[in-house]
């Protein structure tokens, strides 16, 4: 299986909250499409991993790298416990200003209820953080995806036909 498609296996199988926080961050801030809606994102990284799986084994390879660089940057910090506590921070004190009358009140229904799903969320992202680490660890460390790509190009070569 190539790089780009154990990483997609691997997000389809998420929660959909999850898979639509990860596509709209990576396919705003990663392949640039800033106007695309939360809920056309997920069709847009769905299309972005078909598109990258069809290229060479360099393309395949070079977009694992770029996914799991982007993933991490933007959402390591959600496997930990530590992670958590600015955005629970940042919820109560929305919570705390709007009741205050201050500006916050616009986004308060928001910040309780995030508030409120937190640890749901927080359960959610540890077991994606898990099996996002077993798969770095298979199958997207650096050395699996030289030896991968390696040895596609010789298959390639040589008319064989590797998974």
């Amino acid at each position: 299986m190539s790089p780009i498609q154990a990483i997609k296996d691997w997000y389809v199988s998420l929660d959909k909250e999850l898979q639509s926080d990860i596509a709209y961050m990576f396919v705003s801030l990663t392949i640039g499409d800033r106007q695309v809606a939360p809920a056309a994102a997920v069709r847009r990284l769905l299309q972005w991993f078909d598109v990258r799986s069809a290229g060479t084994e360099h393309e395949d390879a070079l977009a694992a790298v770029t996914f799991r660089a982007s993933f991490e940057y933007l959402f390591a910090d959600r496997f930990t416990s530590a992670g958590w506590i600015f955005p629970e921070q940042m919820f109560k004190d929305v919570i705390r200003e709007a009741a205050e009358g201050k500006e916050a009140s616009k986004i308060a229904t928001s910040a309780f209820r995030l508030l409120r799903d937190l640890p749901d969320r927080k359960t959610k992202w540890k077991e994606a953080g898990d099996r996002w680490n077993a798969l770095i660890n298979s199958t997207l460390n650096d050395d699996a995806l030289r030896q991968w790509t390696q040895d596609q190009f010789l298959a390639s070569d040589f008319g064989l036909t590797q998974d």
